[in-house]
């Protein structure tokens, strides 16, 4: 995970360039985040330069850092756009719990196979070696149906 660096400070325009370096993206990334309206255009000065405001260099700072939480840039723009009367701080507790709720069922669910799998793979193991080479029964969770070779 990526550190921030120091925030924008009030008042300042900054320049593209300075403002990626700050935040740990590409220029590229800051110009993308613009076309699709995520962040507010950059002004020109008068020498052409690209510049942000202090509130957008804020806002790009903070999809930067919503995006360090592997967040998507739709669930981002909801998260910042979306005006149903509770702060950003609180929409953003709601969509944390949401994802913690959801990794745990992932979490779950992939601990249920891996201890399906591994007791297939012990069941194989214990399989006694007088039985046929290719007995596969025993991982299959089912009665051997290929015959014991007696001594």
């Amino acid at each position: 995970m990526r550190a921030l660096r120091p925030q924008v400070e009030e008042g300042d325009a900054v320049q593209i360039g300075d403002l990626a370096k700050r935040l740990g993206v590409t220029s590229k990334t800051l110009r993308h985040y613009e076309k699709i309206g995520l962040i507010a255009e950059a002004m020109r000065t008068d020498n052409g330069y690209r510049v942000f405001s202090a509130e957008a260099a804020k806002r790009a700072e903070i999809v930067v850092g919503l995006r360090t939480l592997d967040l998507s840039i739709e669930a981002i723009r909801r998260l910042l756009d979306d005006d149903d009367g509770r702060s950003l701080r609180q929409r953003l507790l709601g969509l944390l719990d949401r994802e913690v709720q959801d990794y745990a069922l992932k979490i779950a669910v992939l601990q249920g196979r891996h201890d399906d799998l591994e007791a297939r793979y012990h069941a194989l193991l214990s399989t006694p070696t007088q039985q046929d080479g290719d007995c596969i029964c025993a991982a299959l969770m089912r009665p051997c149906s290929c015959g014991v070779k007696e001594d």
